[in-house]
């Protein structure tokens, strides 16, 4: 698995996100931080709640919220909270666990992705992300001085990822989209139209033409990471994100066996 985790500042300076790969345990993860604006110390907890799944090997959300790290922040006074979306997969067992609060997005696409012959928009990909948010666009789910034990109850995602043409995960926060963003319309014929996110199209884009042009595994994961990077800065440059932004992704070795067939014959 090739995995990459980025953040850029625009706003607020809240956002992190970081990976880690331990290969005595054939373990590898990512997790992307999203302080929530409302507080002025979300970034220092956003941050402290990286660290200690990354430094700290707390994988599971109860070891965060339970850590005295986070006990110590709250007895300094510090006032802030953060939603996240973290994600390790066992290469030994090929399991995917993801664990979220809060909203953001994560999107899974099979390595054929951009392909598609129903329509004239090439990137094709499905939401597997309930963002935590009420009917009046509130978090419902975060960590913060204000959570108590629902708010800090976080949903869990198990996948195996066994596509024939690989699969590819997208993990972001809010400052790139979230489902309840992609609102519904109805026109006068009475067809409905869902919005479609432009810096999605944009990612997955780049993506594809990441892919296209190294399918080598040996150096692909570092492009990989200066890709996320890269794109994160273009995104920002032209303007397309209004808030500060964090994104993972993890990309499995048979989209790069299915470039590489696809290129050559």
């Amino acid at each position: 698995m090739f995995l990459s985790a980025a953040h850029i500042d625009v706003k607020l300076h809240q956002d992190y996100a970081d990976f880690f790969i331990d290969e005595d345990n054939n373990l590898k993860g990512l997790i992307i931080c999203d302080g929530i604006g409302e507080f002025k110390d979300s970034g220092i907890v956003a941050r402290s709640v990286a660290e200690l799944f990354i430094d700290k090997r707390m994988l599971k959300t109860e070891n965060i919220i339970l850590s005295k790290e986070l006990n110590v922040l709250q007895k300094k006074g510090i006032t802030g909270g953060t939603t996240f979306i973290s994600l390790v997969t066992d290469l030994k067992n090929n399991k995917t666990n993801i664990q979220y609060l809060g909203n953001g997005g994560i999107i899974q696409c099979r390595g054929d992705f951009a392909v598609n012959a129903n329509s004239g928009i090439s990137y094709r990909y499905s939401d597997i992300m309930i963002p935590h948010i009420s009917p009046e666009g509130a978090l419902t789910k975060h960590i913060s001085n204000h959570s108590g034990k629902q708010e800090l109850k976080a949903s869990e995602i198990e996948l195996k990822l066994i596509s024939e043409v690989g699969d590819i995960l997208l993990l972001f926060s809010d400052g790139i989209g979230s489902l309840e963003n992609n609102f519904i319309l109805k026109d006068d014929e009475e067809r409905y139209w869902r919005y479609e996110n432009t810096v999605i199209q944009i990612i997955l884009k780049g993506l594809d033409s990441l892919l296209n042009k190294n399918q080598d595994p040996e150096s692909f994961e570092e492009e990989l990471i200066m890709f996320n990077q890269d794109i994160l800065k273009q995104l920002k440059s032209e303007s397309r994100l209004e808030d500060d932004a964090a994104l993972g992704i993890l990309i499995s070795p048979e989209v790069l066996h299915y470039y590489k067939s696809k290129i050559n014959g």
